[in-house]
């Protein structure tokens, strides 16, 4: 409630008679929920009248507030020098603004404005997303990447894929990797083909087209597996400050990285009903929504219960792992990266990039050199490919010396 921020009674009777009055106990109580502080929610209050004071000189109803209307407040803001800190950071009043109008979209207030991730694709492409989500559980962020390589072959080839052909489908191709680098043309060709055969399946267009699609040059494997010491690994876990609820978390995720070799997005997406405590197991959910159940190690256990119990923000959500500052929600694979790489560079070391995959090419080669088979890594990291899992034999030299032969006439090493 308003009363509980400001309590004297001309302050309370200017806010609610303002053109944000009747929405500012539902806007209080919407910020309190996601965490935020109750110094912050005061500012946040003052932002919102403040922006309802200058919809009313302007003529703006609550109901009217737009993005245009909203860049029109902060040209206002930016004049009377309120815009941002002197220090460069954008000031508590537009920071206000924005949220209030966040509000607004939430409770359905406002038109919605859609992002432009969020942009209605053509037909045929929200096809292709649904079945590729239905058929073959492919995430949403995978599909969102595919989407403009596949509505620019449908602005090249046009929307009557019955009329493909291979000579079009190469030509796209191929243009296309004329300005481009490799990982660019690799997520096109992996898009188009996804989408040639979906049209195949729902009999769309002719059969075999994908076949005309050119593979990229490259080797697969063909480098050493990136990872770090295991002596390294223990610093990087030791770097985490379990002092504070956000080392406690970092801790967690820390460890589920290095000891079990989980992916950011699979930490990301982990919930409390993952977790068997009786069992001593986690259910993880991998790439094409696979389902694996691994065991709990007691010192990743630990640091769960830890977070669990004494540093998770009491929040109505069934995630693992939440932002540490407001506003309260389940962390995005890019968080968990990003606690990787923060960690890897407080604990000073070496890494040969800085992020979570470092960690799970780490764990894979320290249970090879402790003896597990490949095809136990495999089962852990949940490689769909054992020539992936093979990737790692690399590392274990004193494996490869015993099968590799001498070169003919030469002194054996």
């Amino acid at each position: 409630m308003l009363t509980t921020y400001f309590k004297r009674q001309t302050t309370q009777a200017t806010y609610y008679a303002g053109l944000t009055g009747p929405y500012l106990d539902s806007f209080t109580e919407w910020l309190e929920q996601r965490g935020y502080r109750p110094e912050t929610i005061r500012d946040y209050l003052q932002a919102t009248t403040q922006l309802g004071q200058w919809s009313q000189v302007t003529g703006y109803s609550v109901q009217s507030l737009s993005p245009e209307t909203l860049n029109q407040f902060r040209d206002h803001l930016a004049k009377r020098g309120q815009l941002r800190f002197p220090s460069g950071p954008f000031s508590v009043r537009w920071r206000g603004a924005q949220l209030f109008f966040k509000f607004l979209q939430a409770q359905q207030l406002v038109a919605p404005v859609l992002s432009s991730s969020d942009t209605v694709p053509p037909v045929l492409v929200d096809a292709f997303e649904h079945w590729m989500q239905a058929h073959r559980g492919v995430k949403l962020s995978t599909l969102i990447n595919y989407r403009r390589h596949l509505v620019d072959l449908l602005e090249n080839l046009g929307h009557s894929p019955e009329q493909f052909d291979a000579i079009q489908l190469r030509h796209f191709i191929l243009a296309y990797a004329e300005h481009h680098n490799r990982a660019s043309i690799k997520t096109r060709l992996n898009a188009t083909r996804a989408f040639l055969r979906f049209l195949i399946v729902t009999e769309r267009c002719q059969p075999g087209l994908e076949a005309a699609i050119p593979p990229i040059a490259g080797w697969r494997l063909s480098t050493l597996p990136r990872y770090l010491l295991p002596e390294e690994v223990e610093r990087v876990i030791a770097a985490c400050d379990d002092a504070t609820a956000i080392g406690i978390r970092n801790r967690a995720i820390i460890l589920l990285l290095a000891r079990l070799g989980l992916r950011a997005g699979e930490v990301a997406h982990l919930k409390v009903d993952d977790l068997d405590w009786s069992q001593g197991t986690v259910t993880v959910i991998g790439k094409s929504r696979r389902e694996a159940k691994l065991p709990l190690p007691q010192a990743v256990g630990d640091a769960l219960l830890q977070y669990l119990d004494a540093a998770r923000p009491a929040i109505p959500n069934d995630h693992i792992f939440i932002t540490a500052i407001a506003p309260w929600k389940p962390v995005a694979p890019g968080t968990i990266t990003g606690v990787a790489a923060q960690a890897l560079r407080r604990a000073g070391v070496e890494a040969p990039f800085f992020g979570a995959h470092v960690l799970r090419h780490s764990a894979a080669t320290a249970w090879l050199r402790q003896g597990a088979s490949l095809q136990l890594i495999g089962e852990v990291l949940r490689h769909r490919d054992t020539d992936t899992t093979a990737h790692y034999a690399k590392v274990d030299t004193a494996l490869l010396q015993q099968v590799t032969r001498p070169w003919p006439g030469a002194t054996p090493c």
